[in-house]
Formats: C-alpha cells, sequence, structure tokens
C-alpha cells in the first residue's frame, strides 16, 4: 500500500558534509494568538481549496479503510493513529502553501532569502484527531482543479503544531522548503517585521542542527540561513547535477 507525498519525502541520506546552522540568539518568542493565525492562514487560501481538501480527505480515509484486515494498521500508514476509527473524526487545521527558491538564485545570492521565495503551487493541511496532529495531506491544483498528492509526514505536522504556537505571530507564517538542501524552515516576521526562520525537523537533522524546537529556541535570520543552505545545495548539484 503506498500514500505517496512527493514533495515532503526527506531523503538525508544525500547530505553528507553540510555546516550547522547558525542562529542568531536572544529573539523573543512572539505572542501567540491561535484564532488570528488560523484567520491569517484561512486568508491566503485560494478560493475551493480548503472544501476540495476536506473532500479529498473523506475520499483518501474511505479508500484506505478499504484494505485495512483486522484492524491491523500496515507499514507506513500515513497517519499517526493508533486505530483506523479515529479517523471517523479527523479534521482539517491550518492550510499553507509550500515557498521554494530555486537553486542557482539561491547560490546567487545578493539579496535576502525572503526576497528569494517563490510559491510552489503545492498546499498542504494540517489533519487534527482531537485537536492532535496526525498527518499532512498534499493538495496541487491540475487540469483546473485541487487534487490530493497524498498523505503523511506525521513527525514534520507535529513539529509544525508545536513551532506555530512557539513562533507564529498573527500574519501566520510561511512555510519554507529547499528541496536540493532537504530543509524546511518555518518563517515569520518579528516585531520590526523583518523575517525569521524556525529550523523544522528536515533542516535540524540535514543542517546538523540538533538544537530541539522549543520556547527558547532562537529565530535564524536570513544572513544565518543562507551560507549552510547555499553549501548545502552546492554539495548537492556537485553530486546530483540536478
Amino acid at each position: 500500500m503506498k500514500f505517496p507525498l512527493k514533495s515532503l519525502a526527506i531523503s538525508i541520506a544525500m547530505l553528507t558534509s553540510i555546516p550547522v546552522l547558525a542562529q542568531g540568539a536572544g529573539s523573543p518568542r512572539l505572542s501567540f494568538d491561535a484564532q488570528a493565525v488560523a484567520k491569517a492562514s484561512a486568508a491566503r487560501e485560494p478560493a475551493g481549496l480548503r472544501s476540495a481538501a476536506n473532500l479529498g480527505l473523506r475520499n483518501l480515509i474511505s479508500e484506505i479503510s478499504k484494505d485495512i484486515k483486522n484492524g491491523e494498521l500496515p507499514d507506513g500508514f500515513p497517519f499517526d493513529v493508533s486505530d483506523i476509527s479515529e479517523l471517523k473524526n479527523a479534521t482539517l487545521g491550518l492550510g499553507f502553501e509550500v515557498y521554494s527558491a530555486h537553486p542557482q538564485t539561491l547560490l546567487a545570492g545578493g539579496r535576502p532569502f525572503d526576497q528569494m521565495l517563490m510559491g510552489t503551487g503545492v498546499w498542504n493541511f494540517v489533519v487534527l484527531v482531537d485537536n492532535n496532529p496526525v498527518a499532512l495531506l498534499e493538495l496541487e491544483k491540475m487540469n483546473g482543479k485541487w487534487q490530493v498528492n497524498g498523505a503523511g509526514a506525521a513527525k514534520l505536522a507535529q513539529d509544525l503544531h508545536v513551532s506555530t504556537q512557539n513562533f507564529a505571530g498573527k500574519n501566520a507564517f510561511r512555510f519554507i522548503r529547499i528541496y536540493q538542501a532537504t530543509a524546511d524552515f518555518m518563517e515569520v516576521k518579528d516585531m520590526e517585521g523583518r523575517a525569521r526562520y524556525a529550523p523544522l525537523l528536515a533542516a535540524r537533522q540535514s543542517l546538523r542542527s540538533t538544537q530541539a524546537v522549543n520556547t527558547e529556541t532562537p529565530l535564524a535570520a536570513s544572513q544565518d540561513v543562507l551560507p549552510a543552505l547555499q553549501n548545502a545545495v552546492r554539495n548537492h548539484l556537485e553530486r546530483f547535477g540536478k
């Protein structure tokens, strides 16, 4: 049984010699307002996306439930639940677009990291069961219709959920994935409106920053993020050529 989630695959093995991500010191925790963050995130969603995601989630759960035998969940099951019946109460939480930067743009530098980023058109929703994140649901528009690419990445969903509470202000956040560096970040704005970056699970692993996300974790500035990402992307291109 396969549950593809193509843009959320993590391939840590391809990264062998990457420096530790530098982080700025002393960035204060932002005041978290769950309703304000949810409202700001929802305002960015394209029309019809959430309804398509809800329908896609229900169809996906119905489809995978047919293959469950004796209540035993198969290896690689995309939702972090102990029993398939828990998914009857599954709902959608925050939705967000995946942002990225072209590798050559990133390597060229010359401007702040946040100005290099562009939306990919791929959207993800946090799937919740009893308000706990159990997976991400990925959608992409194909032939004018939103379609589900797959579900999974439960650990990233949980990490994102915690990071949102720790760092996201009233303007919510942007989710950033640098594919060639196998690194994910949450971009938020500080009190002066400057972009700051919280390394998520893949970034902490691939960039070998072992500090766990918590209320004391400082946010990285653009100049701290870029050198580590440039080195990672350069190493990837030298090894794989794309």
